[in-house]
């Protein structure tokens, strides 16, 4: 089961901030080689992105780079090593610029020694014409795990000004939780779509906004700032309270089979094979992600050691 609940951004020229990242306990870490870095110094950023990439993941998390679809081939070229779990691709509309990623990474996978098939793809929706194409953009290479709409790049396309007032996106989102989820895929959201949240949001309302986000079908969050991510994870985390509930349901649902029928009453509701089901996914999620915080906790541990 795939547990990627945060996913810090981090801009692949910030040297400080990729040097504490794992310190942060994100389930993954992008290091962005798009937003806001010129093209006279995005050489340097390349150069350095092996070094940035081990260095991000010495807490166990996932690293990903985002890349530049106009600089396709260059960016791939700087950002498959060892130790990489995919790339963002941005700007996609079309399962084109998806198959011309898979090709470019395979090559690279292959001159890396990086198992040919690894690297994984998070898509990033950016245009109308995106989001209507994006069955076939999410069916266009096995590599997809992951996709999210870039809501502000999406806004310029429309050519709509975004407000808290209005929202213009609820399509957009529910088709890309529909169409990601049925084909196996994780659709993501980002935190802050608008820019216009305050860092120093309270942390009950941070959770609101990531359990909106969970209930609408979204499987984690981007968080442009680390102060996000221990609310993030925990909002994508079953609560104890609803742990316990579900291994009560599976007791009375299997003492029920056990004596003949197949529904039985529980807390003022009906136990049957849905709910049962839902007990089981929820249970394994609860124990997929006690797993990934176990492992972070470790690599985190092996670390801070390795620096005294």
């Amino acid at each position: 089961m795939l547990i990627r609940r945060s996913n810090l951004m981090i801009s692949a020229t910030d040297a400080k901030s990729i040097q504490s990242a794992w310190q942060h306990d994100a389930d993954a870490i992008t290091l962005d080689l798009q937003d806001g870095i010129p093209r006279s110094i995005i050489e340097t950023a390349r150069d350095s992105l092996g070094q940035s990439i081990a260095h991000a993941g010495r807490g166990a998390a996932d690293v990903f780079v985002r890349v530049n679809a106009e600089f396709l081939y260059s960016d791939i070229q700087a950002a498959v090593w060892p130790g990489l779990s995919g790339i963002v691709l941005p700007g996609v509309d079309s399962a084109r610029l998806v198959a011309e990623a898979d090709e470019y990474l395979a090559e690279f996978e292959r001159r890396r020694g990086v198992a040919v098939g690894a690297v994984e793809i998070t898509l990033s929706v950016e245009t109308a014409a995106g989001v209507w194409n994006i069955r076939d953009i999410i069916a266009a290479s096995p590599r997809v795990k992951q996709v999210g709409i870039d809501e502000a790049a999406l806004a310029a396309n429309l050519g709509i000004v975004q407000n808290t007032a209005l929202d213009p996106f609820v399509y957009a989102r529910g088709r890309l939780c529909i169409e990601a989820t049925a084909a196996g895929v994780q659709p993501v959201a980002v935190v802050d779509p608008t820019g216009r949240v305050p860092d120093d949001l309270p942390y009950d309302d941070k959770f609101q906004t990531a359990t909106d986000a969970r209930n609408l079908g979204f499987k984690g969050l981007v968080c442009l700032n680390p102060n996000w991510i221990s609310v993030v994870n925990a909002a994508f985390t079953p609560t104890e309270s609803l742990v316990d509930y579900y291994r009560q349901v599976r007791d009375v649902f299997a003492q029920a089979l056990a004596a003949g029928t197949a529904a039985a009453p529980f807390a003022g509701r009906m136990i049957d094979v849905p709910v049962d089901e839902r007990a089981k996914d929820v249970l394994a999620l609860s124990e997929a992600c006690a797993a990934r915080d176990a492992e972070k906790q470790a690599a985190v541990s092996d670390a801070t050691l390795g620096q005294k």
